[in-house]
């Protein structure tokens, strides 16, 4: 029991609690989650892609997920023997952005591209690579089910 005198206001108590509550929002805003490692269908993502972004469009039948990565031009080969895809030949006039396509997910028709799909047991894979830099390729995937 509580001495008559030492209770602290129920004011003073629930500051207390919205402090750590904040705190713990605060905390848990600037943890961002990890970068993910596979694609959907188990396919893993290249150890040497760089800047990867995810979007994932679960709705109520279907879900698209769509990722855009940085890539060693080395290890694009790989990449279309793990989605069971032939890249076709080097061209201009990437697709255009669709309705529903995350802003930073905007192939440039402008620049030089390869491009395949693929379906992989239930998954439809499409893929974008922007073979423009020679350093390094920019590769926009969507996998659709």
């Amino acid at each position: 029991m509580i001495a008559r005198g030492r209770a602290r206001p129920a004011v003073l108590r629930l500051r207390g609690l919205a402090a750590a509550a904040i705190a713990a929002l605060i905390l848990a805003a600037c943890s961002q989650a990890p970068p993910p490692t596979e694609f959907p269908g188990g396919i893993a993502i290249p150890s040497a892609a760089t800047d990867v972004r995810e979007h994932i469009d679960d709705q109520l039948r279907t879900m698209t997920a769509y990722y855009r990565f940085d890539l060693p031009p080395a290890q694009l080969p790989a990449l279309a023997v793990a989605l069971h895809c032939r890249l076709g030949d080097v061209d201009h006039g990437a697709r255009a952005a669709e309705p529903g396509d995350p802003a930073w997910y905007a192939p440039r028709p402008a620049r030089a591209h390869r491009r395949c799909e693929s379906r992989i047991a239930h998954w439809m894979y499409e893929l974008e690579v922007d073979v423009s830099r020679p350093d390094r390729y920019t590769v926009y995937l969507s996998a659709s089910s």
